[in-house]
């Protein structure tokens, strides 16, 4: 996307950041042609946490109680807005998705995908944890939130969160495929 700069190390984006956009990217694309219902999409870097298969059951039930569709539920991210978030009426593990980050583990219905997908992402790509909450409306960069118009994704996310990283950055054994690799640099078009 012209004009992008990581918001805290103030860089371009790297080319891990890119792969990574672009593997979410080829699932959404698979789900819509093959016309999944919904799916889950798991990073490799996640920690289940205890007991995960009877939190998911549970929240699994409680989705199908909903009055509303949604397009996105995160299961495991990091909070940036946790002051924004307010649980969704009548649930009891569910609460609206505010800024968030990672791209751990969600669940994409169907409608969710093709909102994913309309914005043609490619055409201004960024990292998909920057995507994300743009299109549910809760990122603050309002110059990115203008390459994307239709900001209407229904993002959710699971309270508490039922999935982490394995490890987290300066732990022993911490390794990121994306921050690791090297910026992209553009021919300067004036030259």
């Amino acid at each position: 996307m012209p004009g992008y700069k990581d918001p805290y190390h103030k860089r371009p984006m790297k080319v891990g950041e890119i792969g990574c956009f672009l593997s979410h990217y080829g699932i959404w694309k698979e789900v819509s042609e093959k016309g999944y219902e919904r799916v889950m999409v798991l990073e490799d870097d996640v920690r289940f946490e205890p007991f995960f298969n009877q939190k998911m059951y549970s929240l699994l039930e409680e989705i199908k109680q909903l009055k509303f569709k949604w397009d996105l539920i995160y299961l495991g991210r990091k909070r940036l807005d946790e002051g924004s978030e307010e649980l969704v009426e009548g649930t009891r593990f569910l609460v609206w998705a505010g800024y968030s980050y990672w791209t751990l583990g969600y669940l994409l219905s169907n409608t969710g995908v093709e909102k994913l997908l309309a914005q043609n992402p490619l055409k201004n790509i960024l990292p998909v944890d920057e995507y994300l909450p743009i299109l549910y409306d809760k990122h603050p960069e309002d110059e990115w939130k203008a390459h994307y118009p239709l900001r209407n994704l229904v993002a959710l996310s699971a309270e508490p969160l039922v999935l982490y990283p394995m490890r987290y950055l300066h732990e022993e054994g911490y390794v990121s495929d994306t921050e690791d690799s090297v910026t992209v640099t553009t021919p300067n078009p004036e030259l």
